[in-house]
């Protein structure tokens, strides 16, 4: 390992990060912070290996592992993100729009499936590539890579287009515009990796801009999603679904802004 390489820095920081959080999960610890700040670890290594895949000779398979071990985390990341922000939806709607029992409905509601996804992460805890992602991330922190034929600011050039493209073919789509969310994290999380580079700054903060619009257009996509859902329950079980609807109303408002700006972003 090079001393003071930027690579090998970012990855073995994660690296401790996610193995200490996986710990906690697995000791029962599955707190809002926990779960985030794990999947947050997991999410940034991948994006690493996507960019600087070079670096990384000898890990073939291996992001699959660790987008394993994060799915399994991001449904229940899902569930604390919608309640959060749901719940400061409701709390800003006047009283008198507010009809019904929707708050605790939307805390049972997502309870319930919070509950079932830590269930499904105790059970994917015990598949081979649960096993094989614990085992990469250890290796690590002791051994982590070094950075590899790479130009910093071809690397961000390259990321900041990606980026611009994909948003471009999007065409203002919500559900095409996730994919440039996730490139935007990418191009995001290399900019900080490689911060001593003169132009990094300038790049994550157009990349933080960037992943924060795309990133409330998911928000939101999930959003819709669930009060669909959840209005559907409501109509079968006689409760008033007026509440949901405009809150419904609300989110898909907030998309249609979001996407319609999102072409200026880059």
């Amino acid at each position: 390992m090079t001393a003071n390489d930027p690579l090998s820095d970012y990855v073995r920081q994660y690296a401790d990060r996610a193995l200490e959080g996986l710990a906690r999960l697995e000791q029962q610890d599955a707190s809002v912070e926990v779960v985030h700040e794990t999947r947050t670890s997991l999410r940034r290594l991948r994006a690493t290996l996507r960019t600087f895949a070079g670096s990384f000779p000898g890990t073939e398979g291996l992001d699959d592992d660790l987008r394993f071990v994060a799915v399994a985390l991001g449904h229940v990341r899902d569930a604390d993100v919608l309640l959060d922000r749901l719940l400061t939806e409701i709390d800003s709607l006047p009283e008198t729009l507010v009809l019904g029992p929707v708050r605790r409905e939307v805390q049972e509601e997502l309870g319930v499936r919070r509950r079932k996804a830590l269930d499904a992460v105790a059970e994917a805890r015990q598949d081979e590539r649960w096993g094989r992602a614990v085992a990469q991330l250890t290796r690590w922190r002791t051994e982590p890579p070094t950075l590899e034929g790479s130009d910093p600011a071809t690397v961000l050039k390259k990321a900041r287009r990606r980026v611009r493209r994909r948003i471009e073919a999007a065409e203002a789509h919500p559900d095409s515009l996730h994919s440039a969310r996730k490139a935007a994290k990418r191009w995001r999380y290399a900019a900080e990796l490689l911060a001593d580079l003169g132009s990094a700054d300038k790049h994550r903060r157009r990349a933080k801009k960037a992943q924060e619009v795309l990133g409330a257009v998911q928000d939101d996509v999930v959003i819709t999603e669930f009060l669909r859902d959840h209005a559907a329950l409501g109509a079968r079980s006689g409760h008033n679904a007026f509440t949901t609807g405009l809150l419904y109303a609300r989110a898909q408002q907030r998309i249609d802004e979001a996407a319609a700006r999102a072409v200026t972003l880059v």
